[in-house]
């Protein structure tokens, strides 16, 4: 009984600490995502602006990365994907802020009720902390289903392949000078230049580029493999999109993982105090029956 007792006030103790800790991570949490969010939607809107913008000057229902037939035009960009893991980190850290303040009170008030409500919310915290983790890591790792097909489908294909007929300039705040140190230029049935698109001068997946007529600059980024020559001015489309989405989603992913110590720690000791009430409670009734019986 004396070991039993000691271990289960430990365990209420270690619970109220490691609540404490968590409190910091719901801080990080909405912190964190709120970050990645603002980001990612910054993103959102600079597409959006660059579709009004050549759907107005083009018309062109055919233009990467745009609906024309809207109106406004909208972009074909799958944004919300690469901000559901930032809006789902930020609802990890508000329920994580009402999980704290239960684990504490259940702790201090000693109510099975309180400890079995609390290791409810806590296994759907933690659920919800691997679901929304695992998203921010296939978004940084650019592995997600919506940006490997439609996305980098889409760039990668074409003749001319499509990410040269997207002008990468207009997203300098986001993408290096080397995603559009290369030149496109867009001619009409007279063989005018109506517009100039930048873009990366290797291929989209890192290849050399093979067209009849590359320009030097293309040229010179090709090493003898034929492989594209990373540097600060060569560069892929696809590690262009690569950096971005491990700026969006790689701080979820960290922050997500890197709290589950702590959460699994507050199980442990929440089971730990709920079997110490069990016992508690079983030798209460123990003593009253013996009480009883004489």
């Amino acid at each position: 009984m004396p070991a039993r007792c000691c271990s289960y006030k430990t365990a209420r103790r270690a619970l109220i600490i490691v609540n404490l800790i968590d409190f910091v991570f719901c801080i990080v949490f909405i912190g964190v995502g709120a970050v990645s969010l603002i980001y990612a939607q910054s993103f959102a809107r600079a597409t959006e602006d660059y579709c009004v913008e050549q759907c107005a000057r083009t018309n062109n229902p055919d233009t990467v990365g745009c609906d024309c037939s809207k109106s406004p035009a909208t972009t074909t960009i799958p944004s919300l994907v690469f901000q559901s893991p930032s809006i789902g980190l930020i609802t990890v850290g508000v329920f994580s802020f009402f999980k704290v303040l239960l684990g504490c009170f259940a702790a201090i008030r000693e109510k099975q009720a309180l400890i079995i409500a609390y290791i409810c919310l806590l296994v759907c915290i933690i659920l919800l902390q691997i679901v929304f983790g695992a998203a921010g890591a296939a978004v940084s790792l650019s592995n997600a289903h919506d940006i490997e097909g439609p996305l980098f489908g889409a760039l990668n294909s074409g003749d001319p392949p499509n990410y040269k007929l997207f002008d990468w300039q207009a997203l300098d705040s986001f993408f290096p000078a080397g995603c559009y140190a290369g030149e496109y230029a867009q001619k009409d049935e007279a063989g005018e230049v109506v517009h100039v698109f930048r873009h990366p001068l290797c291929t989209f997946n890192g290849g050399c580029q093979r067209t009849a007529d590359p320009t030097e600059e293309e040229l010179a980024c090709c090493d003898s493999d034929y492989e594209c020559d990373y540097s600060d001015t060569c560069t892929s489309g696809e590690r262009c999109l690569g950096k971005f989405f491990n700026q969006v989603g790689a701080p979820v992913a960290v922050a997500a993982f890197l709290s589950l110590v702590v959460q699994f720690m507050a199980l442990g000791f929440a089971c730990a105090i709920r079997a110490g009430q069990s016992y508690i409670d079983k030798e209460g009734v123990q003593m009253r029956d013996l009480d009883s019986s004489r």
